[in-house]
C-alpha cells in the first residue's frame, strides 16, 4: 500500500510539473526509466536484431542504447533538449554502440515514426493522446508501441503488465505499468470479395466497423446482411468466419492479410479440405476509425 501511494504521489508531482512546463513551452521534466522498466518493456514488446527502436523523449538514451546492445536491434532516440542528446551519444559511444544508434535534437510530436517497428514512450498521458492520431497515421500496421505508466487515449492496449520497481521514487520503490499495443491495419469499410478462382468462383460484399484492432462485420446478402463471426484483428493480420451459406460450406474461415485497398489470403474449411483463395477489394471507406 506505501509503494503503491508513493508511486502515485511521484506521479501527481510529475504532472504537475509536466502541466508548469507546457505552459511556460517548455520541455517537461526528465524522468528516467528504471533498467527493469527498460528491459520488461523491450521484453514486451520482442524486441530482436530485425527492429528499429523509436524512444520518444529518450533522455540519456538508457532504452535505445540497451536495445542495441543486448538485443541487435537498431535505435532512434528523439529528445527536446540537446544536452541529454549529447550525453546520449557519449552513452552510446561508451556501450560501444554507435553504429547502430543515433539520436536527434525534436519535439516528440513532431517525429518522424515511419521507420520505427517498435516505439517506446514515457511522456504522460496527454502527450501520448496527442501523439496517437500520429502514431496510427504513419506507423506500419503490426508495428509495436510500448508505453511505461501511461495509456493512449480510449486505445486498449493489446497486453499489460504491472510489476514492483525497486529504483522508482527515488530508490524508495513503487510499482510500474507497462502497455503494449500493435498497430492495426485500417480496414474500415465495404469490400468485394472473391472466394476461389475460375468458374467456380464467388462473389460476395461485406462491410467491417472498426475502432482501433477491435472490429465487427457483416455479409451483405439479398435479403438481410449476416454477421461475420469472430472477427479478429492483429497487425495487418485479418480472420473472421463467413456466415452459413456465404462460405464454401459451414465453419469457412478466412485468414488474410489486409495492405492498402486490398485483403488477400485463403478460405479454409474446417474439415481439413484444402484452402480456397481469398481476395477481397476494399470499394468505400467509412470515417475515421479511430474516433
Amino acid at each position: 500500500m506505501v509503494g503503491a501511494w508513493l508511486s502515485g504521489l511521484a506521479l501527481c508531482c510529475w504532472a504537475l510539473q509536466a502541466f508548469a512546463a507546457l505552459q511556460d513551452n517548455q520541455p517537461p521534466p526528465y524522468v528516467t526509466t528504471p533498467e527493469l522498466v527498460v528491459k520488461r518493456m523491450l521484453a514486451l514488446a520482442k524486441v530482436g536484431p530485425q527492429d528499429t527502436v523509436i524512444d520518444l523523449g529518450s533522455g540519456d538514451g538508457r532504452i535505445v542504447i540497451h536495445a542495441a546492445k543486448h538485443l541487435r536491434a537498431r535505435g532512434i532516440g528523439v529528445e527536446m533538449m540537446a544536452d541529454l542528446v549529447e550525453l546520449s551519444r557519449r552513452n552510446a559511444a561508451q556501450a560501444g554502440v554507435e553504429d547502430r544508434v543515433r539520436f536527434i535534437v525534436q519535439d516528440a510530436r513532431v517525429a518522424d515514426l515511419h521507420e520505427a517497428t517498435v516505439l517506446t514512450l514515457y511522456l504522460g498521458p496527454d502527450m501520448n493522446f496527442e501523439l496517437m492520431p500520429r502514431i496510427l497515421a504513419t506507423m506500419r500496421p503490426g508495428a509495436r508501441v510500448v508505453s511505461h505508466d501511461f495509456g493512449i487515449g480510449g486505445w486498449t492496449p493489446d497486453a499489460a503488465e504491472r510489476f514492483e520497481v525497486p529504483e522508482k521514487n527515488y530508490g524508495r520503490g513503487g510499482e510500474s505499468a507497462i502497455y503494449l499495443w500493435i498497430v492495426p491495419a485500417n480496414v474500415t469499410g465495404r469490400w468485394q470479395a472473391t472466394l476461389g478462382e475460375g468458374p467456380a468462383s464467388r462473389r460476395f460484399e461485406f462491410s467491417i466497423a472498426q475502432q482501433f484492432q477491435l472490429i465487427e462485420g457483416a455479409v451483405h446478402g439479398t435479403a438481410q446482411d449476416l454477421p461475420l463471426r469472430g472477427p479478429s484483428l492483429r497487425g495487418d493480420r485479418i480472420a473472421f468466419e463467413l456466415p452459413d451459406g456465404v462460405g464454401v460450406r459451414r465453419g469457412s474461415t478466412v485468414s488474410a492479410q489486409a495492405t492498402g485497398e486490398r485483403m488477400v489470403g485463403v478460405v479454409q474449411v474446417h474439415d481439413g479440405d484444402p484452402a480456397i483463395p481469398f481476395v477481397a477489394t476494399r470499394i468505400r471507406a467509412y470515417p475515421d476509425l479511430y474516433r
